[in-house]
Parts: structure tokens; sequence; C-alpha cells
């Protein structure tokens, strides 16, 4: 089995403190993609917000978290991250660039 949890799976009580550790310390929690519907990654946004770390959330829809998050950015997160690499002159190729849109 790869070292992942699975919908429906526990989160191993290490991974949860360490994870716990790293909000604790983070200037900032950036949410991407997720629309945060299991309490494994709402925890962490609650956290954050709890101890006034600021919280940004990158998705399409709507998340659990929204309540929580400073800013939340309305985009598919490719087209979002696309946008944010041009603002910072970083080059994404073409091909990577066309999969940041919606099929059709």
């Amino acid at each position: 089995k790869p070292d992942v949890v699975f919908f429906g799976e526990a989160v191993p009580p290490q991974r949860v403190e360490h994870c716990r550790t790293l909000v604790r310390e983070a200037r900032t929690l950036l949410v991407l993609g997720s629309s945060l519907t299991v309490m494994s990654g709402l925890r962490f946004v609650r956290q954050a917000a709890d101890t006034g770390t600021p919280v940004l959330i990158v998705n399409r829809d709507a998340t659990r978290g929204d309540r929580h998050a400073v800013t939340r950015i309305a985009l598919p997160l490719g087209a979002a991250l696309t946008a944010a690499a041009g603002r910072l002159g970083v080059h994404v190729p073409a091909q990577a660039a066309d999969a940041t849109t919606e099929p059709a």
C-alpha cells in the first residue's frame, strides 16, 4: 500500500501531530484545490484561524473553510497557479498552460 491515507481512513496520530506543529509554526496557511470536506484537512484551517494565522484558499467552488479564510480565490487551481506564476515571472510551458482550462 502506498504511504497515503485513502478517503474514509484515519490519519495516523503522529502525522496529525506533525501537521499541527507545522501549522503552529506557519506565518500563513495556503489551501490549494481542496473542498475541505473531510475533517482531516479542515482541522488545520480551524487551528490556523483560531490562532490568528491567515488562511488563504484557492478553489473553484466554495469550501467548508471559507469562513475562516482572509482570502478565497474562486478559480480552478491550474488557472490560479498559472496566473500566479506569470506574475512572478515564471515561464509556464504552453502544454502545461493548456491543461489549466476547463474541459469543453
